[in-house]
Parts: C-alpha cells; structure tokens; sequence
C-alpha cells in the first residue's frame, strides 16, 4: 500500500477543488502518474514545480501573487509536498493559504490540505491553531517539542503525550519495518513477525516505524503498543530517519549495518524467503565465525 494513499485518505470525502485552471498542477499531476521509479519521479515533479512558480512564491510574498493564479500554486504545491513535506514547500503551502483566506476564497479543503500537512510535517501546534480557527473537524493534537540537530530521531507515545526521542542504538545490524496502523499487508506482516516462532530470531533488532501521514494514528498505535510494549510503532519525523530508510510505502523492510541500509524488502512474500536469507547472515554466519578455531 502506498503511503501517499494512507496519508490523503481523509481528504477523498472531502469536495474536490475547480482545477480547470490549475496548469502547473495539471502538469505535475502528469508527471505522479508516470511510470519512472519513486525517486526519479519525485525528482522530475518537483524540477517542474520549481520551474513554474513565481518568484513572489519563493520569497513567501503571496500576497503579491495574481489572485487568479493562487489556486493553481496552492494545488500544486499541496501535491507536491504531500510527497516529502520539507520545510520550505509547507511554508510556501502556508503562505498560499494565507493568501487565498485574505480574499475570502477559502473553502474548506485548503483548511483540511492545509491541516493534513502540518501533521504530516509534525507542527502539531500550528495544526491545532488551525482547527480552532476554522472549525476543523479533527480531533486535537498533543503537545511537541521537536528536537534540534540533525541525528536519527522518532517520535514515541508515553503517558498522554509524545515524546521526539533519538534512534536506538544504530551499531550492529537493525531491521526497521515501515508499517501502518491500517495497512492489511503491513498488518499480516507484523502479525507473522510477532506471533510466529519462524520470525522470532530478529525481535531483537526489530524498530517499528509509522510514515508521516496526514493523519495522526495515536489511537491505533496505543491500541498496537498496549500489546507489543516489547516492541511499540513510532512515528516518523520527516528528514529525521537514517539514511536510506524509506517511508513511501508500506510494508517495506530494512536492513541497517552501523546506521546503513544495506538491504530492502518491499511486501512480504508468503514464505518469507529473503528474510531467511538476512537470517542466514545476520544470525547463523556469525555464529560460524565465532565457533571456528
């Protein structure tokens, strides 16, 4: 299942915008649907974004901005920051909408694409300012305080709150499973993991992670964690992960070194062949080693 789905599915219900002006975000809605792998095709979405807004969007003047082009900039970034909500992009989608609100064209779902951003980019607190100021219907979100720096962290439920807490230990290997709390394959999976005597060898290094969505599972994750507390889901932190670990999908399994991916699994095949294969090195090879003279 693809992240992006998991992290728009609340926006589906809700009415679509006019877009029969929106060229810059039908041109990179064009390019979502090409078939060039994920990376590529984010780097070629975004190379056109950058090409076709205008420097008064750059430098955060959206005031300045033809009013009859705002719509077509709000889009467009919205489809491309729900990709990798990086800092700038959720500014400039901020700023868009700050502007299209100045001159009462807001409708409700620049407040919900607007909102499901700042989730996803954990500015928990400008969320919840938003809800109250526009009679959002969401829940409210918990206190963060994000951590500075720029070390692996993750983001871990405890009390009533949520903690931004650092990576475990990365020395030695670490498997990290990119799961969703409303995954069906993600949800097999980890029920193979945890319940099934085959999987057992790798709970030691197993970290669960929960992609940046626009939606905050917290309850799904307490549920989760109340019985797996050996093992409880985190949340990510967007440009925080280790190098390598990718959230655009799930379930995804990867195999870290000393911090570094070094192989990945996508899905889980039904009799877990690759995973035995990282058994076999993780687990028995090292134990040969250590029984030869």
């Amino acid at each position: 299942m693809q992240a992006l789905l998991l992290m728009t599915v609340l926006l589906s219900a809700l009415p679509k915008p006019d877009s029969s002006t929106s060229t810059l975000y039908d041109a990179v809605r064009d390019i979502e649907s090409r078939p060039e792998t994920d990376d590529d095709r984010l780097r070629i979405m975004r190379h056109a974004y950058d090409e076709g807004i205008p420097p008064a969007l750059r430098s955060l003047e959206c005031d300045s901005i033809p009013i009859d082009r705002r719509e077509d900039l709000f889009l467009a970034t919205h489809l491309v920051v729900v990709h990798r909500p990086d800092a700038l992009l959720v500014d400039r989608l901020i700023c868009l909408h700050g502007a299209i609100v100045a001159t009462n064209n807001a409708r409700p779902y620049h407040h919900h694409r607007v909102h499901g951003v700042l989730v996803a980019s954990r500015r928990f607190s400008a969320a919840n300012e938003l809800r109250s100021k526009f009679g959002i219907s969401v829940s409210e979100l918990p206190v963060l305080e994000l951590a500075g720096g720029t070390g692996p962290r993750r983001l871990l439920l405890s009390g009533d709150g949520v903690m931004d807490v650092p990576w475990p230990n990365q020395e030695g290997w670490q498997i990290v499973a990119v799961v969703h709390p409303h995954c069906a394959p993600s949800q097999r999976a980890m029920s193979k993991v945890m319940e099934g005597s085959t999987w057992s060898w790798m709970l030691p290094m197993l970290t669960l992670l929960v992609p940046a969505g626009s939606a905050w599972e917290e309850g799904e994750m307490r549920k989760w964690n109340a019985h797996h507390p050996t093992h409880p889901m985190a949340a990510e932190v967007p440009g925080r992960t280790p190098k390598g670990v990718a959230t655009n999908e799930t379930p995804v399994f990867h195999l870290l070194q000393n911090g570094r991916v070094i192989d990945t699994l996508r899905g889980m095949p039904e009799d877990g062949e690759a995973l035995k294969a990282w058994r076999s090195r993780v687990v028995e090879e090292p134990m040969e080693r250590r029984r030869s003279p």
